[in-house]
């Protein structure tokens, strides 16, 4: 099998399945990963077995604290990293692999539940038979030692970038900058080199201690000196989730458990949270004055321009703010088929487009939104609207994702 022929058309899971998960691939955002397992729980019992292959550290933790705590239907669990480049390709629903790595495996239990092995090598034989993933199975020291560059490289030059608002060229001319990441790895390593379960690994030692990581950050940012930083785009840019909880959050949590302190990664962490709200509400902002032109052109009001051409070339530069800003917020509601959808009925119909549009922003903006829309719900909105159009309000079939305390009474 080539990834480059991956069929990956995305299939909505819900709570309309009941049918029993024997394995389960999470990845993607380490924020994700509660919020997708969390739906699909009526699925999974002691039987099966999760590898988690998100991005960050302490995933697990958090899994096992909110959905399986005190519960007996528990799964087991693998870890695993990939060092493949991958690109998705909407259009044609294909995975095109740009540059070939390996995939490592390991178990996520650190001695426990080992009864459960079996099961978890079925997974990674299953795994195993996917050539291109050039898949093995290690212990976790060496698992980690694999994972830990990347952990590290976005723990420390990605939020700089974010808090300081710029490219990765600029790290390279900022001895502020610089100084920052200098104490972020430091305090990083220190928590590394004191956690047990790394005691006596060879590997993670040779690793952490002498220049090689800041000699991996430096080429890290040579690479990319001339792109954007990702993370800046995705925060601030786009009010995108932030995985800083998985990252310099990990690190800012085992440290307390040694009795560490890392006050510049505290710091850091609740500036990206606070830039991360910053941004969120500048999108807001956008969107309530799209949805006020919105409002006064349907209602023929403005009168026209007093100012001549001028105050018209503002105008449209404005409403063309207001546009991105609308769809940065769609994109962040909307599961991948769910917008694919709603832009094909954008091209047929575009003012039902934009009244189911204008329903779902409502909902996030007042925090009715608890998970984003899938394209099942979706489709739930669309057949509600088609079959009450001589009605003022609809009522929106209750699934998961509406807001419980919602009366599910949607004004058209």
């Amino acid at each position: 099998m080539k990834l480059e022929h991956l069929s990956v058309t995305p299939k909505a899971i819900t709570r309309d399945d009941n049918s029993h998960i024997d394995q389960l691939l999470v990845a993607g955002p380490g924020h994700d990963a509660v919020e997708a397992l969390q739906s699909v729980k009526h699925r999974i019992d002691k039987d099966t077995t999760v590898c988690l292959m998100t991005d960050g550290l302490g995933v697990l933790e958090e899994v096992r604290q909110r959905i399986f705590r005190g519960t007996e239907s528990s799964p087991s669990f693998l870890l695993g990293h990939m060092s493949h480049r991958l690109a998705f390709n909407r259009g044609q629903d294909s995975v095109k692999e740009l540059r070939f790595g390996k995939t490592q495996l390991t178990f996520g239990d650190f001695g426990r539940d080992m009864e459960k092995t079996e099961t978890r090598m079925n997974f990674v034989k299953a795994l195993q038979g996917v050539k291109d993933l050039n898949s093995s199975l290690t212990p976790f020291d060496k698992w980690l030692h694999f994972k830990l560059p990347s952990v590290i490289l976005d723990s420390v030059v990605e939020p700089v970038c974010v808090l300081l608002e710029i490219p990765y060229a600029g790290l390279l001319r900022n001895p502020a900058a610089q100084r920052m990441m200098h104490r972020l790895l430091t305090e990083i390593v220190s928590v590394v080199d004191s956690m047990p379960e790394l005691e006596g690994s060879a590997a993670i030692r040779d690793f952490i201690r002498g220049n090689r990581i800041k000699q991996l950050i430096y080429s890290r940012i040579m690479a990319r000196r001339s792109v954007p930083s990702v993370e800046l785009e995705r925060q601030i840019q786009n009010g995108l989730p932030t995985d800083v909880d998985y990252l310099n959050g990990f690190f800012i949590r085992r440290g307390h458990e040694l009795g560490i302190q890392l006050p510049t990664n505290i710091m850091m962490r609740d500036m990206i949270k606070a830039k991360h709200s910053l941004a969120i509400e500048r999108l807001n902002s956008y969107i309530r004055k799209a949805r006020l032109e919105q409002l006064k052109a349907q209602g023929g009001g403005g009168g026209g321009s007093r100012n001549g051409g001028g105050s018209g070339q503002d105008g449209e530069r404005q409403r063309q703010q207001a546009d991105e800003a609308r769809q940065q917020m769609l994109n962040q509601i909307l599961h991948p088929e769910a917008a694919d959808r709603l832009g094909r009925i954008r091209l047929v119909k575009e003012q039902r487009a934009i009244d189911i549009e204008n329903r779902l922003l409502t909902l996030a903006q007042t925090g009715q939104l608890r998970q984003k829309v899938t394209e099942a719900q979706l489709k739930d909105l669309l057949t509600a609207v088609a079959d009450n159009q001589e009605q003022e309000k609809i009522v929106v079939s209750r699934r998961k994702g509406w807001d419980d305390d919602d009366d599910d009474l949607l004004d058209l």
